[in-house]
């Protein structure tokens, strides 16, 4: 591995992302954008014009195999931590957003500019010119192993309030965090599922993703589980690491393309403690040669219908024996729907003598859907842990949509630990908070 300093100007490095094409913020290792509420986001742009500390970029730098116009070899450079600085400027360079009302002055040039409630273009010239120049400090990284990579991802975020599924991303390999990217950012979990704002910040849709493959490799392989748990999950995405077979992609592609095909809209019930068990019942219905449409039905019906189901979406219902529950009655409900059981025992002869006749235009009894109805409320309420987070031992909460909605509305200007940026050292995190006091 050979590690390079660079020092490049923001200037530039918006020219090599915009038009060049040659920094990209895309490695599978890394978390989504937007994890800044806006007065981070100013205090960043804060601290580059008052000479504050900006911590560095890290970048893997690879050979594209193109040359320019005199034959120089062309190198991209796929940034591991910093992605957040970087598109926060970038941002506000091209106009995104204004600077919050809290943002301090800065002297630039023996010169005080007021900032607070300004965007980009109504800044000052010399002050836009400042931000420009800035140059950031590059740690580029060159022929180095995935289980590098990896490692240097984990070393700079091991001491920042990252939430476990977004620690869980180094620990699966690239190979399978470019894998689980793609089914992510698919219309199935972009178009389709209900997931909130707070929720995908935190990465709980590829928590989700990582509990529906825990499950089926439970089914179908020799994986034992104890809960799906935080700590579950990561344990997970370890022993997948370099251990995740063709065919189990392929089965999983399968269940989420048809999955995508029955349904066109957002889901209101398609939530993150429902989806896996929905994934399971996904993977039965194609074995049975069920049509997507008849499973979108069945899916309406069953939530408005099961009165058992809510008793496992109480509290601890990341419990083994909770996701059991969830999944057989999901099950039961799905085998009497579809007359699953008079099917098999039609296939096997030797069962026609123990069974009863029936007469061929019995149907299944159906209930009534307007007594029932307190069974969607009570999956929409529901809790997935009885303790929202702790020190040491995190866990994916359900939030109810209020919930979701205090914490984004309280977020402004308290946000949550899970928000903080990644990429900030444990040893430069205070400067933002000094600067509130500037």
């Amino acid at each position: 591995m050979i590690k390079t300093t660079l020092h490049w100007t923001i200037k530039n490095l918006k020219a090599m992302h915009d038009s060049k094409e040659t920094l990209d913020f895309d490695h599978p290792i890394q978390r989504q954008s937007a994890q800044w509420t806006n007065l981070q986001q100013s205090l960043l742009v804060h601290s580059i014009l008052a000479n504050f500390p900006v911590p560095a970029i890290y970048v893997e730098k690879t050979d594209s195999a193109e040359t320019d116009d005199k034959g120089k070899a062309i190198y991209k450079y796929s940034v591991l931590d910093g992605k957040q600085r970087m598109t926060t400027i970038f941002s506000f360079i091209n106009g995104d957003y204004a600077l919050n009302e809290e943002t301090p002055a800065a002297e630039v040039e023996g010169e005080t500019y007021e900032l607070a409630g300004k965007t980009f273009e109504e800044l000052d010239e010399d002050v836009r010119q400042e931000l420009l120049r800035f140059k950031f400090s590059i740690f580029a990284f060159e022929d180095a192993t995935d289980d590098e990579i990896e490692e240097i991802f984990f070393r700079l975020n091991n001491s920042t309030p990252l939430s476990k599924p977004q620690k869980a991303r180094p620990l699966m390999g690239t190979e399978n965090a470019r894998f689980i990217n793609q089914i992510l950012t698919g219309s199935f979990f972009t178009e389709k599922c209900n997931f909130s704002k707070l929720q995908l910040r935190k990465s709980d849709d590829m928590c989700t993703l990582l509990q529906s493959m825990m499950l089926l490799d439970h089914k179908y392989g020799d994986y034992e589980y104890a809960s799906i748990s935080a700590d579950e999950v990561m344990k997970y995405s370890a022993a997948i690491k370099n251990n995740y077979s063709d065919s189990q992609k392929d089965l999983l592609l399968e269940i989420i393309d048809y999955l995508d095909e029955a349904f066109d809209d957002k889901e209101k019930m398609l939530k993150k403690i429902n989806i896996p068990m929905v994934v399971m019942m996904a993977d039965v219905a194609m074995k049975k040669d069920i049509e997507p449409n008849e499973f979108h039905d069945w899916f309406l019906y069953f939530f408005v219908s099961c009165k058992d189901y809510s008793q496992y979406c109480s509290s601890g219902s990341i419990k083994k024996e909770k996701v059991n529950g969830r999944l057989s009655t999901m099950e039961a409900h799905f085998t009497k729907h579809f007359k699953l059981e008079d099917s098999a025992e039609a296939e096997d002869p030797e069962s026609e003598e123990d069974t009863p006749e029936t007469d061929s235009d019995d149907t299944v009894d159906e209930e009534t859907t307007s007594d029932n109805e307190e069974l969607v409320d009570a999956c929409e309420t529901s809790s997935e842990e009885e303790n929202a987070e702790t020190s040491d031992t995190e866990s994916f909460t359900e939030e109810s949509e209020s919930e979701d909605t205090t914490q984004e509305e309280d977020s402004f200007m308290n946000p949550p630990a899970e928000v903080s940026e990644e990429e900030e050292l444990s040893d430069n995190n205070e400067v933002y908070l000094v600067e509130q006091d500037a």
